[in-house]
């Protein structure tokens, strides 16, 4: 039960979304003088909004993930689940809807968590277990990745394991995808990952039972290169992370508080979809473009530092929106670039992009979340491609000690901590 309400809600967030990461570059290409204050005045009453829902319910701040972690630690609560759905859902329709570079997996989670909540009370079941399965469903939604949203809640949000707490998450998240899936069919937020099967080298399709034997063949420039992938990232996601916790310390040293606070990034909306509606939104649109190869070397620039800066102005507000999707779009950015360095040098041929782009995503997602083991499974599940596991663990682990080493914290145990 909790997967389907889980299911359907996150279906209603994809599909507006979705919708709206439509509607939003045609607005700003045919923007007329008479649509032009009608943007102003339109972003200055999305701005009033969320300073007032935010004001009345502090729950809606953020993307929740942190809110979750403190109650399955028992250092807060929740209360008054439906009015948090409702709102919430509100808000980050009309923010991320109108261009606030924020994720919408975190709101997904904090949707499935409120619903277990919900079930929690009105059952003799252990709290913890609903909130876990319902947390775990909202990720499986998003992503359409079942066993992503298990392994995330295992190892990012209890950070241990039950018989009790897999059974509920697996049956939730399965239920969750099946219900999602009647919506959209079996179809990943990045399509174009799965619309053209990826161009992996041979050399990174290791069989589970020839990994030694696949792995003596490889040439070791290779390999070496994906380790310097993961370092790369690994070291610019701890810098992300900090950036993260600096933006909002920020908001608060200038006192920037109220509508003002919000009124920041949406004035920054309007000439960013006149002249960079790309790095607008949650980013699963730009993955898709990245992906096609639209971009020239500049532009890609341009789109990580851009996306990037814009993504800590507006996580600085502590509007309603995550994570998950901004950092995965800059991760794949960041594995754009690398690409293009490692083909003018000449490591390898021009086509590896495609699979360095993904790999880029899952060595940025362990960097900042700190969960190797979740981003690899996430990848291969919206990918569709389990043939090059050991590729990805190697890309992910060397991503996540090179963060580590740089002081990088977990973003969301360090919000947790912040608040």
């Amino acid at each position: 039960t909790i997967g389907i309400f889980t299911g359907v809600i996150v279906a209603a967030l994809r599909f507006l979304l979705d919708e709206l990461d439509i509607f939003r570059p045609l607005w700003f290409q045919n923007l007329s003088v008479e649509k032009f204050f009608l943007t102003i005045l339109i972003l200055v009453g999305v701005a009033k909004f969320l300073a007032w829902a935010i004001k009345f319910d502090r729950q809606i701040a953020g993307s929740g993930v942190p809110q979750i972690k403190g109650m399955l630690q028992g250092v807060a609560s929740m209360y008054k689940p439906f009015r948090l759905i409702f709102l919430k859902f509100t808000a980050v329709i009309l923010g991320i809807g109108a261009g606030l570079s924020l994720g919408r997996a975190g709101i997904s989670v904090q949707f499935g968590a409120c619903v277990g909540n919900i079930f929690s009370k009105k059952s003799n079941i252990e709290g913890d277990i609903l909130l876990t399965a319902g947390a775990g469903a909202g990720l499986a939604a998003v992503f359409s990745a079942p066993l992503a949203g298990v392994i995330f809640c295992i190892e990012e949000l209890h950070k241990k394991f039950t018989p009790e707490i897999l059974i509920a998450t697996l049956t939730a998240s399965v239920t969750a995808s099946a219900v999602v899936g009647l919506f959209f069919g079996v179809r990943p937020i990045f399509e174009t990952i799965t619309a053209q099967p990826l161009a992996v080298p041979e050399i990174l399709k290791v069989p589970t039972l020839e990994i030694f034997t696949e792995l003596s063949a490889a040439p070791l420039k290779i390999f070496l290169c994906f380790v310097m992938l993961g370092i790369v990232l690994g070291i610019l996601g701890a810098i992300f992370t900090k950036t993260m916790i600096f933006s909002l310390d920020c908001y608060d040293r200038l006192k920037i508080f109220g509508v003002k606070r919000f009124l920041v990034p949406m004035i920054l909306i309007l000439p960013l979809g006149i002249t960079l509606p790309q790095i607008l939104g949650c980013g699963n649109v730009l993955v898709d473009e990245l992906l096609s190869e639209k971009f020239n070397s500049e532009m890609v620039l341009i789109l990580f530092f851009g996306k990037w800066l814009f993504t800590l102005i507006c996580f600085g507000t502590g509007a309603a929106g995550g994570v998950f999707l901004p950092l995965l779009t800059v991760g794949a950015l960041g594995g754009k670039i690398f690409a293009e360095i490692g083909t003018s040098l000449g490591f390898f041929s021009a086509e590896w992009t495609t699979i360095l782009i993904v790999f880029g995503m899952v060595a940025f997602f362990s960097a900042v979340v700190k969960a190797p083991v979740t981003g690899c499974i996430l990848i291969m599940e919206i990918t569709g491609q389990f043939s090059y596991l050991l590729t990805l663990t190697i890309v992910s682990g060397a991503a996540f000690m090179a963060a580590d080493l740089c002081g990088g914290q977990p973003i969301f145990s360090a919000l947790l901590n912040r608040k």
